[in-house]
């Protein structure tokens, strides 16, 4: 990701996140970071490389839902919306509305298609701003942000972990046992939920 910065600088860096809103697979969030990095290296400005990654996921993310509101059926026709996976997002959109613009900015091939599907689900825009700019802001603040200051402390990172290595594994253990607690409860409780 590293060369391809070099050369193409910041415009790398907004095509890749910006074609992600529309549905297109890039390498944004592998560029971001690359570019924290080297924004930690005073290579690149880090203030240029946070403002130009939020403004392009959140506009790439509205360009993507207004498509999905006002072309549905030509994204029908092309197959683009098609399929038992897509209709499962439409489903999540229906039951948890906006929140599921900020968990799927996680998950690898859900964020570029969850902007269509609010569109295509005709989630109201109000509701589909929000969400974007939870999203987006959370979205950058993670893989942007922690990652420059992290990369900048690295040796007092280091250090700490050295010194207090057995509480992060202790606390890792913790949220990983809350994760794993969290959903089996939630397998537990979605056939109550279809039923209903």
């Amino acid at each position: 990701m590293q060369p391809l910065l070099e050369q193409y600088g910041y415009l790398a860096l907004i095509v890749s996140i910006f074609l992600e809103g529309i549905g297109v697979p890039m390498p944004g969030q592998s560029l971001m970071i690359a570019a924290s990095i080297l924004s930690a290296q005073q290579v690149m400005s880090f203030p240029a490389v946070m403002l130009v990654s939020w403004l392009s996921c959140f506009s790439g993310n509205t360009l993507g839902y207004l498509l999905g509101y006002h072309f549905e059926e030509w994204l029908d026709k092309k197959g683009f919306i098609s399929g038992n996976k897509f209709r499962k997002l439409q489903s999540a959109i229906q039951k948890y509305g906006p929140a599921c613009l900020v968990v799927s900015r996680f998950i690898e091939g859900m964020k570029q298609f969850m902007p269509l599907a609010c569109g295509v689900a005709k989630m109201p825009l109000k509701e589909f701003l929000l969400g974007n700019l939870l999203a987006t802001t959370i979205w950058v603040t993670v893989f942007g942000l922690i990652t420059h200051f992290a990369f900048e402390h690295l040796t007092q990172i280091a250090a700490f972990y050295d010194q207090h290595r057995y509480v992060v594994w202790f606390v890792s253990a913790l949220l990983f046992a809350a994760m794993i607690y969290a959903i089996i409860k939630y397998k537990r409780t979605k056939p109550k939920d279809d039923l209903a």
